[in-house]
């Protein structure tokens, strides 16, 4: 009986796909110990892979391409006709703001064009968007959507989308876009609970690329609570959360007020362990405190909250370890946005949708 293989397709020497009878190599595809040259070149992609196909004489090597070839299609239709209802003000004209428009035909991909009677301009459903003169697979965003708010990292997003790294680092980039302000509306009141959680930065590893989080590791790590680590607010009232970026090292009054005003309601109860950095904001927003001794089997029962809101930040970090220290706020801004959608018990359907709509409905200001 013949032992049953696997089969693993690499592309950019990444692997991107698994399953039975065959086992492909970064420089080859093998099927049965039969050897079939693909360029191992850093381009090679799909289309490479799909050229295999039609110099085939192996069956069962034309029945595992195909199926990949069919896969891969389905993640790269243009099919955004099929969820135009996820678009709302489609009668506002996007340059003047007018809503005295008519339809005004279609374009080549099918797409309704509108006509604006005020400024006499034309525009579709993705004129000033994120989506602007793209190419959109719903399938493909909604998989990418779904793995980054499952908890995997972007690579593995980009892996089960069947897209590239440069494409998945364009994708993260509008998704900071569409929720760069999606915490400025986040106001917590009644009984909050309130901690720092701290990340580690050091310049001297960072390198900038135009890819989204290059970092080159160094050795050591400087110890205790330097300037070399950042200093992150967080609280929580079990319902909501937020978490800002406060400062290096440890926490100060001035950047704790700030945020404190921004979002916590004056007379609420904060709850957290023995911090002098929180006594001003108590004072100038009339927040009563109880505090707990840290590291105490009191503080342990009395804080669990804000303890499983920092593991999960870190947890969520840890997925995405390698990011420019520039983009941590939108990291931030991401996490909040899953944390929040789950309190809500909200489905991971339902919350794709939603971050789904907020990017199609991000309006591109335009001078």
């Amino acid at each position: 009986m013949p032992n049953h293989l696997s089969i693993k397709i690499f592309i950019d020497n990444e692997s991107v796909l698994c399953f039975g009878l065959a086992t492909f190599s970064p420089g080859s595809l093998s099927i049965n110990s039969e050897e079939v040259y693909m360029p191992n070149q850093r381009e090679a992609s799909y289309r490479k892979l799909f050229f295999l196909l039609k110099n085939s004489d192996n069956d069962l090597e034309k029945e595992i391409l195909s199926k990949i070839k069919k896969d891969y299609e389905m993640f790269h239709e243009h099919n955004i006709l099929n969820f135009e209802s996820l678009i709302h003000n489609v009668d506002e004209c996007p340059y003047c703001k007018s809503n005295k428009t008519t339809l005004y035909g279609h374009d080549k991909s099918g797409i309704k064009r509108y006509m604006c009677k005020s400024c006499n301009r034309t525009y579709n459903l993705l004129t000033n968007s994120l989506f602007s003169s793209s190419k959109i697979n719903i399938k493909a965003w909604y998989t990418f959507l779904e793995c980054l708010l499952s908890g995997t990292s972007m690579k593995s997003a980009c892996i089960a989308a069947k897209v590239s790294i440069p494409t998945g680092t364009a994708w993260l980039h509008k998704i900071f876009i569409a929720l760069k302000n999606y915490q400025n509306s986040i106001i917590l009141n009644n009984k909050v609970y309130i901690d720092e959680t701290y990340i580690h930065v050091d310049k001297s590893k960072i390198k900038y690329l135009d890819e989204i989080g290059k970092i080159r590791k160094v050795p050591k790590m400087p110890r205790g609570l330097s300037k070399n680590k950042i200093c992150i607010l967080l609280a929580t009232d079990t319902h909501k959360s937020f978490a800002e970026v406060c400062c290096f090292g440890l926490p100060q009054k001035e950047p704790n007020l700030i945020i404190c005003k921004k979002h916590i309601k004056n007379n609420s109860l904060i709850i957290g362990d023995e911090d002098n950095s929180l006594t001003l904001s108590a004072h100038e927003l009339d927040l009563k405190r109880i505090q707990y001794k840290s590291n105490t089997i009191e503080a342990y029962e009395n804080l669990e909250p804000i303890d499983q809101l920092c593991n999960r930040l870190k947890f969520f970090i840890d997925k995405h370890r390698g990011f420019v220290q520039d983009y941590l706020p939108d990291y931030l801004n991401l996490f909040i946005f899953i944390d929040n959608m789950k309190s809500e018990n909200i489905d991971l359907y339902k919350t794709t949708t939603k971050l789904l709509e907020i990017l199609f409905n991000y309006k591109v200001k335009t001078s």
